[in-house]
């Protein structure tokens, strides 16, 4: 509770006032017990009472609607103060991970990061705003009553609470079982979240290649698992809560055996014992609901473990220079991999300002790698990436992308209208400035034919729209922008032969006084740029323009051949 608390960031004096109030609302309740025990022992030992009928009746109704008053209170500053900790606790997970280096990310399933943020910071609001008050509550007024019990009566206190330590050792019996089988079955609520996802945005190509009902049978296993495992959960879970409850109980036994033993002796107070035997079960009660929040409690712990692992996971160091104008772009004698596996090593080159720089080879040779590290995605195991001679990891996150724009092959749009994808760009821009930027994108022939134009909605990453529509949206969007140096990953790969057609004009006018690094299959795209790199196996085997490079007879005229065939 404590680091969520400090990772918050937000007040908990509201929260603690809540738990309070909650624990003398608990005071209220088993109050008048002890009252009217005192005004009974001087009732029946002739004595004058010293609250008369009336005045007891007025403390009784007092007593009541300070529980209610506490209760209402109390729960709503517990509410309150625990979703004002939650927003603060929510903000910072999601601005981790939206900080957090893309190959932190790409070792995790999408349906895994949607669990966290879901499901397991549900449960740690859940400790918040019941479980662990709750528990509090139910243990604090109970031990603060069995405090004045003692002081009535200690026999019959030590009798009540005698199996108390019994009752909690066999709370604590099977608690590694119950947590580790509580591991087990997060885990696997996180693969088989991540399974559906798949599933789901899957199924046109399950439908289409008839392996719908093998998945169906993979999903069914994993959930005929799930059951298994979560009955073992239970069971353990359960089964020391039933043992707690038992030996808890036993004192009511112990306490009666005491009560009569004492009573055949002459040494039971019978006032005594008719407050015992009100007040017993009332004391019992809430240590028995204690055993049920605290194992509830337990699994929501694991919850908050995997968000802290998440959080653990370290972030780029953050740069604080700024550039006044992007310039030249450099790598110097990088080195990359991922993991184990080199996929970069030892690359230099150079790009100058407003030209054109195409980088091509085989499939896995490193090229997407190479704008994923100029836009600092990761950063370089060895040597460094500059832009304007400023090594990019000095530098600003937000001001670094302030200069660069971006257009990939797998375009990312969101569910919303056009209008506010486009406005991703450039948030802010006015109407002229859009629609220029969609005619420069030639997206104004499909736009014509939307109902509601860039009002139009297009569904979760633009599924509405073909592949060279999303295209020259995002290009539109890169335009917007307005960055001075451009990326791109072969944006017309997979478009049809007209699309790619406007796509590559788009292009030409997106181009037009930047610097441009461009990754391409597609050779004939790039025969006029400044420079091409040919990259194999994570180095620059070959460096220079299009007709020098065939002259060389290399891998890049080998190339060509082949795209030539």
């Amino acid at each position: 509770m404590n680091r969520v608390i400090a990772t918050s960031g937000r007040p908990k004096g509201a929260l603690w006032r809540g738990l309070g109030l909650r624990v003398l609302e608990r005071i209220f309740a088993i109050t008048p017990f002890f009252l009217g025990s005192l005004w009974l022992a001087d009732a029946v030992s002739g004595r004058e009472p010293a609250l008369s009928l009336p005045l007891l009746g007025m403390c009784l109704a007092a007593l009541l609607a300070g529980q209610m008053l506490c209760s209402y209170l109390g729960q709503m500053a517990c509410f309150l103060g625990a979703y004002d900790l939650m927003i603060g606790y929510r903000e910072q997970v999601i601005d981790h991970i939206g900080r957090l280096p893309l190959g932190v990310l790409q070792k995790r399933r999408i349906g895994h990061l949607a669990a966290i943020v879901t499901d397991d910071v549900k449960r740690v609001e859940e400790i918040f705003t019941h479980v662990a008050i709750d528990l509090v509550a139910a243990a604090s007024a109970p031990l603060l009553f069995l405090a004045v019990l003692t002081w009535v009566d200690w026999r019959l206190s030590l009798a009540l609470m005698v199996t108390l330590p019994m009752a909690i050792i066999g709370l604590n019996a099977a608690r590694g079982f119950f947590l580790a089988r509580g591991r087990t079955k997060q885990t696997l609520v996180q693969e088989t979240s991540g399974l559906i996802v798949e599933f789901v945005t899957g199924l046109k190509t399950l439908r289409l290649f008839n392996q719908t009902a093998p998945w169906l049978d993979r999903l069914d296993r994993r959930f005929a698992a799930l059951r298994e495992i979560s009955l073992g959960v239970e069971a353990w879970g359960g089964g020391s809560i039933q043992l707690y409850r038992l030996c808890l109980e036993g004192g009511l036994v112990s306490l009666l055996l005491t009560a009569g033993w004492l009573a055949n002796r002459g040494a039971l107070d019978p006032l005594a014992w008719v407050l015992f035997a009100l007040v017993a079960g009332k004391l019992l009660e809430p240590l028995l609901d204690a055993a049920a929040f605290l194992t509830e409690l337990r699994l929501m712990v694991l919850a908050e473990g995997r968000i802290a692992a998440l959080r653990a996971e370290p972030l780029l160091p953050e740069g604080t220079a700024t550039l006044a104008a992007a310039g030249e772009v450099a790598f110097q004698n990088v080195s990359f991999r991922y993991d184990d596996a080199w996929v970069l090593r030892d690359v230099s080159f150079r790009v100058g300002a407003g030209t054109m720089t195409a980088i091509v080879g085989p499939s896995g040779s490193g090229k997407t790698t190479l704008l994923h590290l100029l836009a600092r995605f990761f950063d370089p195991q060895a040597g460094a990436v500059t832009i304007a001679g400023r090594d990019i990891r000095t530098l600003d996150t937000q001001d670094l992308y302030r200069h660069l724009g971006f257009v990939f092959q797998d375009v990312q749009l969101f569910d919303g209208t056009l209008l506010e994808n486009l406005l991703i760009g450039r948030p802010g821009a006015d109407e002229a400035a859009v629609a220029a930027a969609c005619t420069a994108a030639y997206c104004d022939p499909f736009l014509a034919r939307l109902p509601d134009g860039l009002a139009s909605r297009i569904g979760e990453n633009g599924q509405r729209l073909s592949g060279g529509e999303r295209q020259r949206l995002s290009i539109a969007r890169a335009i917007l922008k307005d960055a001075p140096i451009l990326l791109l990953d072969e944006a017309t790969a997979s478009v049809d032969p007209a699309a790619q057609y406007e796509i590559q004009r788009a292009l030409s006018h997106l181009a037009q006084g930047r610097t441009v690094i461009m990754v391409a299959h597609r050779l004939h795209t790039i025969r006029h740029a400044d420079q091409i790199l040919v990259l194999d196996q994570g180095r620059i085997l070959e460096q220079g323009r299009h007709d020098d490079l065939l002259a060389q007879a290399g891998l890049y005229a080998a190339l060509w051949r082949e795209q030539s065939r």
